[in-house]
């Protein structure tokens, strides 16, 4: 892979189709981690029981850092526009939460058309490609040895998920 700035980007939603209340990004140079962020606000409506039972007991460590989505939307989209630049954007199974969440920042104008990510890197199409159980970043990760993220909280934690699924990523591309 010619690009060496990779940015891991997780979120956790409402219900698969609610609005998103965590947005974790996680930046790589040359498979190195250099940075990573949270933004969390309160959940908009009443909490999915399903986020209830299986999400918010695994970001118990994650803090409100904004007091609305549109704050926190303001300031990802802000660090995004800053730290994007010659970066390619990863996630897993991204189709529905992260692409959202750039859905609505272009059209509340928070970015550009053309700053969303254009062909972002889909983890879950190369699990495929390698054979591998496309929908489970955490199977891969148990199967082939790899280190576990040292972070309180699993699966549906954005920093464990953007972190796991750089893991596994970068792992693909050592074969």
């Amino acid at each position: 892979m010619t690009n060496t700035r990779i940015i891991s980007i997780d979120a956790e939603t409402n219900g698969l189709w609610g609005k998103p209340f965590a947005i974790a990004a996680i930046v790589y140079e040359n498979g190195q981690e250099v940075e990573r962020v949270s933004f969390r606000c309160p959940i908009s409506g009443k909490t999915n029981e399903w986020v209830e039972q299986n999400v918010l007991p695994e970001m118990v460590e994650i803090p409100l850092t904004h007091s609305s989505l549109e704050d926190m939307y303001q300031a990802f989209a802000a660090w995004y526009m800053a730290s994007k630049k010659d970066a390619s954007i990863l996630w897993h199974m991204g189709h529905v939460v992260e692409a959202g969440i750039f859905r609505d920042l272009v059209s509340l104008n928070m970015i550009g058309e053309w700053d969303a990510p254009y062909v972002p890197l889909e983890v879950s199409m190369l699990l495929m490609a390698a054979g591998e159980k496309p929908d489970s970043v955490d199977t891969y990760l148990l199967k082939h040895g790899l280190k576990k993220p040292e972070l309180t909280g699993g699966t549906h934690n954005p920093l464990y998920d953007a972190e796991v699924a750089a893991s596994v990523f970068f792992h693909l591309q050592s074969k």
